[in-house]
């Protein structure tokens, strides 16, 4: 962990924070482990803070930008794959303690994991360092992310969406299709938890299906 401690350029006072941050549940099995002292706590805070920081971040460096636009970076910046990618570059998954079946390389529970280190960190040094270690971590690579599926593939962009608000995975339909053989265009309704969330047309079903994605997006960012 001091190497760690080291990259963050943050000291914890309180060991304890940083060991519960990388304390996977599955430490609990035949032990007197708490739920309090496994990341799960910590990474509901922790969640907060990255969206707090993100949003204060985009705010005072696009000045000009609407709501919407604002809310599409935000996403993409602390959407799970971005999350996952600064937790692997920090090679996070070496300081996890976890039983031998979890895969500690999974994307969404290094996400996880990289929100409970920063619940930790603002509990223990506040939000000053929070704010340096996403600025050097995370913001540093926005333009990377904002060129990257995460944000060009409105697809993958609505899928982590409908999940983080608890719909589900959204599902694609077919409405119609008309036109010559080789000018064919196709309509396609996407929906999540039981209700269409847009529609897209396009010259070929992928073009539609992000199209729906981008209408869909819209009525929920």
């Amino acid at each position: 962990m001091q190497k760690l401690e080291q990259i963050l350029g943050c000291s914890f006072k309180n060991k304890g924070l940083l060991k519960q941050a990388f304390t996977h549940s599955s430490c609990k099995q035949g032990t007197l482990l708490l739920d309090n002292e496994t990341y799960e706590r910590l990474e509901f805070f922790g969640d907060s803070i990255v969206s707090f920081l993100t949003a204060e971040f985009l705010y005072l460096k696009y000045g000009k930008e609407s709501e919407g636009m604002l809310s599409k970076k935000k996403s993409a910046i602390v959407s799970g794959a971005a999350l996952a990618s600064v937790a692997k570059h920090l090679k996070l998954h070496k300081y996890l303690m976890a039983a031998k079946e979890v895969d500690k390389e999974n994307p969404a529970l290094l996400a996880d994991v990289f929100e409970a280190m920063l619940g930790a960190v603002y509990l223990d040094a506040g939000i000053e360092k929070c704010r340096e270690i996403l600025s050097k971590f995370l913001f540093s690579k926005e333009d990377e992310i904002l060129q990257s599926d995460i944000f060009q593939n409105p697809k993958a962009l609505l899928n982590e969406k409908t999940q983080e608000l608890g719909l589900g995975v959204p599902a694609y339909e077919e409405l119609d299709e008309w036109g010559e053989v080789h000018k064919r265009q196709f309509k396609i309704a996407v929906s999540a938890g039981g209700k269409q969330l847009g529609q897209g047309i396009g010259f070929s079903k992928k073009e539609a299906e992000q199209n729906a994605a981008k209408e869909a997006l819209a009525s929920l960012l």
